[in-house]
């Protein structure tokens, strides 16, 4: 938090315990966008640049090929909503499926990697920044067992990595050299001769 990283070392420590041990760091991320006002699940803004990242996310575990289609109408209308008011922002959709869907319902996951990609921004500010598909599994007899990723049949251009990648280079390419300089250092493997830009003080 930009306010955390302005206070005394001591304080800063302090302040942060005191959040996380009060769950003081949740919040209900709604978003204004062009026409609604819509909840995300992961936002990142600060007052004087707005939202520079904005994630959304959907899960199905079951009824792949009766629900797909209300999923994706729902995804393409927020990515239209969000891009149109934040078309600088880093806007991302995360898709969960369970992994049964490969087997069970090939012709259902073969229409969810073919809108995942077709959710994306073409060129004409509709649609998001990047996609990113997880398959997950768990075995329905053991209810103590530990959910395992399905990566070996996600495509590498739906994949997390390439999601991760585009978020943060999104944001990096939107913003001046003098914002973010740390992550910039720490992404690009290298230092930079510039210093964060000061937070301006916000308006009375």
């Amino acid at each position: 938090m930009a306010l955390l990283d302005k206070l005394p070392r001591n304080l800063a420590t302090e302040v942060r315990e005191s959040i996380v041990s009060r769950g003081l760091g949740a919040a209900d991320a709604r978003i204004l966008g062009r026409a609604y006002v819509k909840q995300v699940d992961v936002a990142i803004a600060r007052w004087d640049r707005g939202p520079e990242l904005i994630l959304s996310t959907k899960a199905m575990s079951s009824s792949f090929g009766k629900n797909l289609s209300n999923r994706f109408e729902e995804a393409y209308g927020d990515a239209g909503n969000l891009r149109g008011r934040y078309p600088l922002a880093a806007v991302g959709f995360g898709f969960v499926q369970r992994g049964t869907i490969v087997q069970d319902e090939p012709g259902a996951f073969a229409r969810t990697v073919d809108m995942m990609r077709k959710l994306r921004d073409r060129g004409d500010g509709n649609g998001y920044t990047t996609t990113a598909l997880v398959l997950v599994d768990w075995d329905d007899d053991d209810p103590a067992g530990t959910a395992r990723l399905v990566e070996e049949q996600v495509p590498e251009d739906l994949a997390a990595a390439q999601f991760m990648r585009a978020l943060i280079e999104t944001i990096l390419e939107a913003t001046p050299i003098d914002e973010h300089v740390r992550v910039r250092e720490l992404y690009e493997n290298r230092s930079l001769p510039v210093e964060e830009a000061a937070l301006p003080l916000e308006p009375n």
